[in-house]
């Protein structure tokens, strides 16, 4: 059998979408944290590199994270995480974590919970169980790095504690999964405790008063490879946030709508080519499919459009 040639970078696998929360022996359950997924490559000289989902050097990004992971000294190897900012709770926060690239106050923590590659061998084909035991040998709590923690067969009442302190929701994962680069696996199921995901900007309404230059986000994702319009969000920026929002989206403008259902709307719409994403938390999906109460939470540099598709059941 050949052996196989240790990579540069390896897609994380990735959760479905469930409703409910449950409980089963086969299954653990994980807080899910509100920031940016992050895979770690050793290669065979022991040195790190932090990548995005899609593959984005993360380094520059996160120094200290970086200098915490390269004191593991590991060799040819892969872990998966999540690099957080919390608050005073400790309780992980995704607008602290934007806020961090231009004002680090936050403290920042990379979470660990998965080893796909161990001194050059490829593990991902190995149950979630397993893979967890070598993980737990390899990678010891430290300065800026934590073992993701897991509680077993409860996943109720680990979800009635992430919604009791505003959190995102829980990961349930099945023992027996083997992971799966790049897919997003039944095996694998996030709850969320609040409405939240991600939506591609495509334009923007003219806003009034102190805000003229700048009303509403227009929100939109792919469907069928088209982008459906599904509302706007104009709540959750402070003035710096507005301005920085308006200089991201400038080179972008555009006399062209993207979406395939423009909004009908009698404010005045300056459209925008979709490039952009962020993170929106909102109160409910109306009967007519859009959304209601948006709360701008930041922007998802992580993610690409063409990957923003809607995650309600």
């Amino acid at each position: 059998m050949q052996k196989k040639t240790f990579p540069d970078f390896v897609p994380p696998m990735m959760a479905q979408s469930a409703k409910e929360p449950f409980d089963s022996p086969d299954w653990i359950f994980e807080i899910k944290l509100d920031g940016y997924r992050a895979i770690t490559v050793f290669n065979a000289a022991g040195e790190p590199h932090l990548w995005s989902r899609n593959g984005l050097p993360l380094e520059q990004k996160f120094p200290a994270i970086s200098q915490s992971v390269a004191r593991l000294k590991l060799r040819s190897t892969i872990l998966d995480g999540e690099i957080i900012a919390v608050d005073e709770n400790g309780i992980p926060r995704f607008q602290l974590l934007q806020r961090f690239q231009k004002q680090p106050t936050a403290p920042t923590l990379y979470f660990v919970f998965d080893v796909l590659w161990t001194n050059g061998v490829d593990i991902t084909g190995k149950t979630l169980m397993e893979r967890r035991a070598v993980l737990e040998s390899i990678v010891k709590p430290a300065a800026g790095i934590q073992l993701g923690n897991y509680v077993e067969g409860e996943g109720k009442s680990l979800f009635d504690l992430t919604k009791a302190k505003d959190m995102e929701g829980i990961v349930a994962k099945r023992k027996d999964s083997i992971y799966r680069p790049g897919k997003r696996s039944p095996d694998w199921l996030k709850i969320k405790s609040r409405p939240q995901q991600e939506f591609v900007v495509g334009g923007f309404t003219e806003g009034k008063g102190s805000r003229k230059h700048l009303g509403a986000l227009l929100l939109g994702a792919y469907r069928n490879g088209k982008l459906h319009y599904y509302g706007h969000s104009g709540s959750g920026f402070s003035e710096k946030g507005l301005r920085d929002a308006l200089d991201r989206m400038k080179p972008l403008f555009t006399d062209k709508s993207p979406f395939e259902n423009p909004p009908r709307i009698p404010e005045k719409i300056q459209w925008v080519k979709p490039k952009l994403v962020c993170e929106i938390s909102f109160a409910e999906w109306t009967q007519d499919g859009e959304l209601r109460q948006t709360v701008f939470l930041g922007w998802r540099d992580d993610k690409k459009p063409k990957d923003v598709v809607l995650e309600r059941q």
